[in-house]
């Protein structure tokens, strides 16, 4: 049952309506729930297990993503080869490199489900699959090794976002921290992902995950893999091509693309006050990332006629690139896999809008639109010290001293520990 007092919130550069609702009137509503990441199921929640694919389902995500990238690498090497100008080839490497770099990372990320258990029953299967078919043709960490780093760290409530989290980590090692200059933040977003130590970081690291760090056994089936693909290149002279085409988005757009996501996935560095709920912490440190801007409308006139313009050439030349080119599967919705991380890509948006306005121990849900709504939000939190862009932690306040008074207990300072938190745990959070 919906509760008012879980109604989604907003940031204070939002658009103060409910964007996706004023996509309702258009035709094809699959398409937009692709193209914004936010879906407009209205029916009950769903159990994560009625979620989950079957085999034959996860196997033909897994074919089409591999079709995709082989039937680009053809293409792009065919273009790459013959005798046309070459801004023409240009119009063809470019889609390319946005395409490989989409089903590579949508590779990674199907690998991701189904390392949580989100994506078939057999987990021996799965793990069969995502080794063979998702980690080591796009040099991704070992099964083992990543549900250690993932699972094991960065989604334990007491660990996500501190210092032992590898995904802040990473920001920290990047140049990102609390109180830094706006001037620094704003450079470090459009160069960091490119200085040459981050490259070779992140190629390093591959190896390493590929080839030292996993089990005997799989370091043997990695270096098998990786020899014979090398000599039917070479054999077959195709080489050049694999660079441009794969290995190019693999290892430079693919840091760029997760680089624009990434700065964003979490509330890096929070600052939480004293007394608020990890499950509540846990809900403020991530949100919907959801891509356009309010529909204009029906209306008549040159002026109305411009906005549905403009409007469409935004979603043409803004929201569809970025969804391809960084924001790909799951990600618009990563907030709620936080909360609900065995729920299957395929359906997360659907399972976020029928849990979203309902009570919940990580309280209200937030969105923004536009990637440039979360950079702002980033950037008040590192450099202007606004640490609650939602206002979840004030809010989170406000239920903690209603049901202090509701249990008799005496109502404490704003912000500070309350007696009654076990009695609010019980009947928030259980």
């Amino acid at each position: 049952m919906k509760d008012a007092i879980y109604a989604t919130r907003f940031s204070r550069y939002s658009y103060g309506m409910d964007v996706r609702a004023t996509y309702g009137h258009l035709p094809f509503q699959a398409f937009w729930t692709w193209v914004t990441g936010k879906s407009l199921w209205d029916r009950p929640p769903r159990a994560p297990r009625q979620t989950w694919l079957t085999e034959w389902q996860l196997c033909c995500q897994v074919l089409w993503s591999w079709s995709v990238v082989i039937a680009c690498l053809v293409a792009a090497s065919h273009v790459y080869q013959s005798s046309w100008p070459f801004a023409a080839k240009i119009l063809i490497f470019i889609p390319v490199w946005i395409l490989v770099t989409n089903r590579t990372r949508g590779l990674l990320h199907t690998f991701h489900y189904t390392n949580h258990g989100a994506s078939i029953e057999n987990m021996r299967r799965a793990r069969w699959l995502g080794t063979l078919f998702m980690s080591i043709p796009i040099l991704h960490t070992s099964w083992r090794n990543y549900h250690q780093i993932h699972a094991g760290v960065h989604h334990a409530s007491n660990d996500l976002c501190t210092e032992r989290d590898p995904d802040q980590q990473f920001m920290t090692q990047h140049g990102f921290r609390q109180n830094m200059p706006e001037w620094e933040y704003w450079a470090k977003l459009v160069y960091a992902p490119f200085l040459p130590q981050n490259l070779w970081a992140h190629f390093w690291f591959r190896l390493e995950q590929n080839f030292l760090k996993a089990t005997h056994g799989e370091i043997a089936m990695r270096i098998t893999y990786w020899v014979a693909f090398f000599t039917l290149a070479i054999h077959f002279d195709v080489l050049i091509e694999l660079i441009l085409f794969l290995f190019f988005p693999l290892f430079v757009l693919t840091q760029h693309s997760s680089w624009l996501q990434h700065t964003t996935e979490h509330l890096w560095f929070p600052i939480v006050p004293e007394g608020t709920s990890k499950f509540v912490a846990v809900g403020s440190f991530t949100w919907g990332r959801f891509l356009g801007r309010p529909h204009p409308g029906k209306g008549s006139g040159l002026g109305h006629a411009f906005k549905l313009l403009r409007w469409w050439a935004l979603v043409l030349l803004v929201d569809i690139p970025l969804r391809l080119y960084s924001f790909m599967q799951d990600l618009p919705s990563h907030d709620f896999h936080h909360r609900s991380p065995r729920v299957n890509f395929w359906y997360i948006a659907q399972e976020r809008a029928a849990a979203e306005g309902r009570m919940s121990k990580y309280g209200p849900m937030t969105e923004t639109w536009g990637l440039f709504e979360s950079l702002l939000i980033m950037r008040d939190h590192l450099c202007r010290g606004l640490h609650d862009p939602f206002g979840i932690y004030e809010w989170d306040d406000v239920q903690r001293r209603a049901s202090a008074r509701d249990s008799g207990a005496v109502e404490a300072p704003l912000g500070a520990s309350l007696k009654a938190e076990d009695v609010l745990a019980r009947k928030l959070y259980a």
